[in-house]
């Protein structure tokens, strides 16, 4: 079977990095290819050379808030969309994996106008009215849906056809690369500290804000503990990134650090102590499962699927959003009893190896493929 597993944005972040996963363990039983737009898409190519996927590039217009890139999307809409569906027959591609949420509607429109089954997977528990208006039209056009959590497929549960299929497939980690028994090189920056971090490239979406304002609350441990961001800053989030900054000199914090997205994130999360997820809207936060995967104890907002796997008091501690007193405390007791943290830790661990590794994702994709598929040919 050959699949074009098609995103309309080539920034890396959660949904590129679960497409080349996702991608690697099918090479040997389905043909997949990556298919994305030029435009930011350099290290995006080199992660393919690497996880050895095969990748297509288009001149594919990302949408973006400004007015001019919004009517210059709608004007060039029609015509990437033939271009595409060209393509996609071109290289007589069985099946099209629409990834990246529902807005990605060019490859739903190329799939059905080259008459190529489509599976459409959706990765987010909110949207804006207007893309929820056009995803209800466009979702008749979908064959079956992937769900990266239950919380996604209950959000677009009225707006789907009843007789399309759907599969609920986590984001998915390599367990064996995410493990903590490996050997890493000494970061001498956290030395002797508590490590408090998470990964997140910068957007109000993280809910950073969440973050700073516990680190405050905690302000008495300031020579003991540490916090940290790790992730990328894109140039549309630089005033929010500023905005940040100014937040941290008047609340007058002294230990929160912004460090830039590394190729190989497993030395700094094997160095956090705590893994925390403030964000307001997720649905599979790959991040969350890396750090798991790692042995880390977690403090999460109630986003997404994570409470099914992050127990309250049993591998970590679920808040509400905006509940900066709960998360301050929750990081309070994980601070003050490292024999806790290490049992939270080792718990993750071993839900993260039985939920979350590559064998789950490859057969829960297999199977979605095989049965649109087959229903197709039938």
């Amino acid at each position: 079977m050959r699949v074009a597993n098609i995103i309309e944005e080539a920034r890396v972040g959660g949904p590129q990095i679960r497409n080349l996963i996702v991608s690697s363990v099918l090479k040997k039983y389905v043909d997949v290819t990556l298919i994305f737009p030029k435009e930011n898409s350099r290290n995006l190519e080199k992660r393919c050379v690497f996880f050895g996927v095969k990748y297509l590039q288009l001149s594919l217009t990302t949408i973006k808030k400004s007015l001019f890139s919004i009517i210059l999307y709608i004007l060039l809409f029609p015509f990437e969309v033939i271009i595409l569906a060209w393509m996609l027959k071109k290289n007589n591609f069985d099946l099209v994996h629409v990834s990246g949420g529902s807005w990605q509607t060019k490859g739903i429109c190329a799939a059905k106008l080259a008459r190529i089954k489509v599976v459409w997977e959706l990765n987010d528990t909110y949207t804006p009215f207007i893309i929820r208006v056009i995803f209800f039209f466009l979702s008749h056009l979908a064959n079956g849906f992937i769900f990266a959590s239950k919380k996604t497929k209950r959000y677009y549960f009225k707006l789907i056809p009843s007789n399309r299929k759907s599969f609920i497939i986590q984001s998915p980690v390599d367990t064996n690369f995410f493990n903590p028994d490996l050997k890493y090189p000494n970061i001498k920056f956290f030395k002797k500290k508590i490590a408090i971090g998470t990964v997140a490239n910068l957007s109000p979406v993280k809910n950073v804000e969440m973050f700073l304002k516990a680190a405050k609350e905690l302000s008495s441990y300031s020579n003991k503990i540490m916090f940290f961001i790790i992730g990328s800053i894109h140039l549309s989030q630089k005033k929010y990134y500023q905005d940040l900054k100014d937040t941290i000199k008047q609340l007058k914090i002294k230990n929160f650090f912004f460090l830039k997205l590394k190729k190989d994130i497993r030395p700094l999360l094997k160095t956090m102590d705590i893994y925390v997820c403030t964000s307001k809207n997720e649905s599979s936060p790959l991040s969350v499962w890396e750090a798991m995967s790692m042995k880390k104890p977690i403090v999460s907002t109630d986003v997404g699927d994570v409470s099914k796997y992050i127990k309250h008091d049993v591998n970590g501690y679920i808040v509400k959003a905006n509940n900066t007193i709960d998360l301050a405390k929750s990081i309070k007791k994980l601070i003050e009893e490292p024999k806790l943290r290490k049992k939270f830790g080792k718990r993750s661990r071993q839900i993260a190896k039985k939920n979350f590794n590559l064998k789950v994702c490859r057969n829960l994709h297999l199977n979605a493929y095989k049965m649109i598929f087959n229903n197709f040919s039938n």
